[in-house]
């Protein structure tokens, strides 16, 4: 398995050690680490677990920007690169549909553009990280975020562990369509984990969403 140290695909420098939480730091709800992995496609579950590597962990809002400062822009990132933020409160917080076999994940695409030379996916992306570590989405079943970055259009996902609960599963697509900002008539997607490892694609097939605006 290839190492941080030996590709540094997501990272400008290695993320320092995190050691304990100190006094005086602020602790978040859960601990929450960074993940990523590279490449197009993967043959089977066994095979994207091995292009996984964990950038690293941490519980206080001192420690995540310690990480996140050696992460690099989305808008210099590598086409196939997947960038994850996920809980890590248990060893099945992995970024695999396998892993949420009743979960799903909110979708949206972005097509690729600059505006002032900054990267609106980079800013998209920072809003939606400081969203999940800062609970705003006031649901625990929201497992962590993914960007994708493609071709064409880059990804950027919401993932919640139980999409049998309809009402809490459109909560959280609602409250990403507010934290990004989106215009009404923006579509989303959703789309169930046992279909996504079905079909071995996230995004084919999934279901279009547009929100109605809350009346005032």
């Amino acid at each position: 398995m290839t190492t941080i140290e030996e590709n540094q695909i997501a990272v400008e420098s290695n993320p320092p050690v995190i050691p304990s939480l100190e006094d005086g730091e602020h602790k978040l709800q859960t601990p929450w680490a960074f993940w990523y992995a590279k490449g197009g496609s993967f043959k089977d579950a066994s095979e994207y677990l091995n292009a996984l590597h964990k950038i690293g962990s941490f519980e206080s809002v001192e420690n995540f920007w310690k990480i996140y400062l050696h992460l690099k822009r989305p808008s210099v990132l590598e086409t196939g690169v997947q960038l994850s933020l996920m809980r890590d409160n248990t060893p099945f917080n992995v970024p695999m549909w396998e892993y949420f076999p009743t979960g799903g994940c909110w979708i949206l695409k972005i097509k690729k553009r600059r505006d002032s030379g900054a990267s609106v996916l980079g800013k998209m992306w920072q809003d939606l990280v400081c969203a999940a570590i800062g609970e705003a989405f006031g649901e625990p079943d929201v497992a962590g975020i993914s960007l994708y970055i493609r071709k064409n259009e880059d990804l950027l996902l919401v993932w919640n562990r139980d999409s049998r609960n309809e009402r809490v599963t459109m909560s959280i697509g609602e409250k990403m369509k507010a934290i990004l900002d989106l215009e009404p008539s923006t579509i989303v997607q959703y789309k169930y984990a046992v279909n996504c490892v079905a079909d071995h694609s996230t995004f084919r097939n999934a279901k279009a969403y547009v929100f109605a605006a809350a009346p005032k």
